[in-house]
């Protein structure tokens, strides 16, 4: 498992100083269960879908937003990175913000994105609508 004094991932499973804990197939009673504030993010429906936590990591405020199925259903996919640091236009889905962001994934965590396999896939991903980047794991 690549691990970095506070961050593990592998296979889709990630890890937070050892208080944030995502794996596929995880329900939101698991997420609430964390020793870990996470507050809500999304509601569709009067249903909650989407929680956001964040902590410190060196002089960085880290934001992480997790995604759920309807019905108290699994984790669909979570989004992490650094707060207002890889914001900005980026016209293609590839472009100087995903690469950086993988260049900063790659020196602080030592895993090299993008990933995939039976679990899902993770990458870089840019929202061309809010000009933000995040690395992005989608479970299937």
């Amino acid at each position: 498992m690549d691990t970095f004094p506070d961050i593990k991932l592998k296979n889709g499973y990630f890890s937070a100083k050892e208080s944030i804990i995502l794996c596929r197939g995880m329900k939101r009673k698991n997420l609430h269960s964390m020793d870990q504030d996470w507050e809500t993010w999304i509601k569709h429906e009067e249903e909650v879908i989407a929680y956001k936590t964040s902590f410190k990591l060196k002089n960085l405020k880290i934001i992480v937003i997790c995604f759920f199925e309807k019905d108290d259903g699994p984790i669909k996919y979570w989004d992490f990175g650094p707060e207002n640091w890889m914001d900005g236009f980026q016209s293609k889905p590839e472009g100087k913000y995903t690469r950086s962001l993988r260049r900063w994934f790659l020196d602080e965590f030592g895993v090299k994105l993008p990933q995939s396999g039976e679990w899902g896939e993770i990458d870089a991903c840019h929202d061309p609508h809010n000009h933000t980047t995040s690395v992005f794991c989608a479970y299937q």
